[in-house]
């Protein structure tokens, strides 16, 4: 199956096998379950090992109860993949919140995150990461922006959801969106020296 292409636009091929895979979960087929996961695994856990990088926050926990979210209630699921994408990243985030809060946990470092993005993807955003030193500049700079900027860079760029994706996940405009982003980014280039990111 086909990966995302730039910035979280699915190509045809993969728009179709999602789909099918979606109709064949909520059928309660194991098959269409794997190939939903094998889709956005990978993604998923960049995005939540980032948003609690520094946290002793157990991130796979938080993926594994994300995961075990959506197998409950994917049978109720109504949408096409755009919606399945915002659906997961929503119990992602509603999970890190109750991990937050009922943890309370304090924050330090983690060496797991570098591992998030070892893990074989196309996205010219992972082939900047050299190394773990610059993986680790780059999110914790990213966690200095606002909260609302810092999500929405996490969500556009280390997950490559679309902008209509992201838009569903944060509930807010797509045009409010892109603001954020465009405004996340100027500061992480002030933030990291003007760098190249």
């Amino acid at each position: 199956m086909s990966e995302r292409g730039t910035h979280g636009s699915l190509p045809d091929d993969a728009e179709e096998v999602l789909s099918a895979a979606l109709k064949s979960a909520r059928n309660g087929n194991e098959n269409g379950f794997t190939t939903l996961w094998r889709f956005h695994n990978s993604r998923l856990t960049r995005f939540v090992q980032s948003k609690l990088y520094g946290s002793t926050i157990d991130a796979d926990e938080v993926v594994s109860e994300t995961w075990l979210n959506v197998a409950r209630d994917i049978r109720s699921f109504n949408g096409g993949p755009t919606e399945f994408a915002a659906w997961l990243y929503t119990i992602a985030r509603n999970r890190i919140i109750d991990a937050v809060r009922i943890r309370d946990r304090q924050v330090r470092p983690t060496a797991e995150l570098e591992e998030a993005f070892w893990i074989p993807s196309p996205s010219t955003v992972e082939k900047e990461f050299e190394g773990s030193e610059s993986v680790k500049r780059i999110v914790e700079a990213i966690q200095k922006l606002p909260p609302a900027q810092s999500e929405i860079l996490l969500l556009r760029i280390v997950s490559d959801l679309s902008v209509e994706e992201t838009a569903k996940i944060v509930k807010k405009s797509s045009n409010s969106v892109r603001v954020l982003a465009h405004r996340g980014l100027t500061s992480l280039k002030e933030i990291l020296g003007g760098e190249q990111i």
